[in-house]
């Protein structure tokens, strides 16, 4: 059997050192946060009209159906994206910063222009 073999079958374990954390993640972190944060506010925006209609009698069906209309195609948007084979031969802090690009846009211009011109 060859010596170095049994080392690493049988010697000690080695441990890799932990990775660090790149400015990439970082920055796509935040991103992923600006992004779920301003989608919360618009759900709960919706819920609450939802609510708010159902309550004086109105259907809603259709109101919420065009409201979740747009995020669901966002996200089947994202997915082809991400399945495109250009990105997946990207690293995936890349990929997520990449990915973090293309949706954070859209919702924080809808939530802080509906936080602002709401009033």
């Amino acid at each position: 059997m060859d010596p170095r073999a049994y080392d690493a079958l049988y010697g000690p374990a080695r441990i890799p050192p932990p990775r660090r954390r790149t400015p990439v993640v970082l920055l796509a972190a935040g991103l992923w946060v600006l992004t779920m944060s301003s989608l919360a506010f618009l759900g709960f925006m919706v819920g609450m009209t939802a609510l708010w209609s159902a309550a004086e009698g109105m259907a809603v069906g259709g109101f919420l159906l065009h409201c979740f209309a747009g995020p669901f195609g966002g996200a089947a948007v994202l997915v082809a994206v991400r399945l495109a084979p250009a990105v997946k031969r990207m690293s995936a802090d890349t990929r997520s910063l990449l990915l973090a690009v293309l949706a954070c846009p859209i919702p924080l211009v809808m939530g802080t222009s509906m936080w602002f011109y709401a009033a």
